[in-house]
């Protein structure tokens, strides 16, 4: 026997850890308070964003997942396909005489079908793993703007170490 079913406007119980998880916030007392405070605040103030964070989450985890096992290789998908065919009905009528064969077009009749296929990769969808995460989580700071300040800086194309030789 099923328990009542669960409210869709209300945090799962391991949610907090995925937050966590997918903002790449430390493992502090007092960042599992910000983040446990900043949830239960979305949970009384507007609980009809939480079903959109939930799905970032589940996006995020599923993401992470694939990119810790390398990804697996996904099946090819149909670029193109061509179809040659008769431009009219087949006649129920078909010439039986050797001569008439030569005189009707036969090409007519046959029928050829190619199909084009290309190999995924992350660039054939548009986007690659790490630019769909980084959109999850921007969502995630929009549904939850406090937890911003807990994230790591993003790095800039201009950091790095100097070296002098």
């Amino acid at each position: 026997m099923s328990g009542p079913p669960a409210n869709p406007n209300a945090w799962r119980p391991s949610d907090l850890e995925a937050m966590r998880r997918a903002l790449l916030i430390p493992v502090t007392a007092s960042a599992l308070r910000a983040i446990n405070d900043a949830m239960a605040q979305l949970e009384r103030s507007y609980p009809e964003a939480i079903p959109g964070a939930k799905a970032s989450l589940d996006a995020i985890a599923v993401i992470d997942a694939g990119l810790v096992s390398g990804g697996t290789p996904a099946e090819p998908f149909v670029i193109k396909t061509t179809r040659k065919a008769a431009a009219g009905p087949v006649p129920a009528e078909l010439p039986k005489k050797k001569l008439d064969v030569i005189e009707y077009a036969t090409e007519l009749l046959l029928e050829e079908v190619s199909t084009e296929y290309a190999e995924p990769t992350a660039n054939s969808y548009g986007l690659s793993s790490g630019a769909q995460r980084r959109g999850h989580v921007a969502n995630l700071l929009l549904i939850l703007p406090g937890l911003a300040s807990w994230c790591p800086p993003a790095p800039t194309p201009f950091s790095g170490t100097l070296i002098r030789s």
